[in-house]
């Protein structure tokens, strides 16, 4: 129980140092969840991330993409992971940084009750702004171009615009949470 308490008051940002998210050996956590319905059509999105800083403000990890849809009869299920990396910029408790991933995939498309299954890739070339709530906790906006493209198709891209947030966590919290 005291582990499980350490662990929610850092991730809420009670421990750690101040402004000192992006440092080398530091962790992050987080992602993005996109929730669309309309009239017979629904969709949900989700995209947790986990990196590590390997310098000062360059993060590396990866990504993992859980995405549904429905159409009408049209039921379409994507499941992705890749790698991606970020550069972040400034000291300020407002952040810019720059993002790049690429997820492997694979999706599986229904239409009354014929399957069809094909991998592809997607990446993502974005720009963002990660802003600070706490010492640990950042709301982040994402804007960008992406493109998917799958085996035996054309590919397609376009305008891509995300929001999530992230939790980053100190090697001293690290170590404290994972005891």
């Amino acid at each position: 129980m005291k582990k499980a308490i350490y662990s929610l008051l850092f991730f809420l940002g009670v421990g750690g140092a101040a402004f000192a998210q992006t440092e080398q050996g530091n962790w992050l956590a987080g992602g993005n969840l996109e929730l669309n319905t309309a009239q017979k059509s629904t969709r949900i999105d989700i995209s947790p991330t986990i990196g590590y800083f390997f310098l000062n403000n360059l993060a590396a990890g990866a990504n993992v993409l859980l995405d549904y849809s429905k159409v009408g009869d049209t039921k379409s299920t994507t499941l992705g992971v890749g790698p991606f990396a970020r550069y972040y910029m400034g000291l300020s408790m407002v952040r810019p940084f720059l993002h790049a991933n690429i997820d492997f995939t694979s999706n599986k498309t229904t239409v009354a009750s014929v399957s069809n299954t094909f991998t592809g890739t997607n990446y993502l070339l974005a720009a963002g702004i990660a802003a600070f709530l706490n010492r640990n906790v950042a709301l982040e906006g994402l804007a960008g171009y992406s493109h998917t493209a799958y085996e035996h198709q054309k590919g397609s891209g376009g305008f891509d615009l995300r929001v999530g947030f992230q939790v980053y966590l100190s090697r001293a919290q690290m170590a404290k949470v994972t005891k």
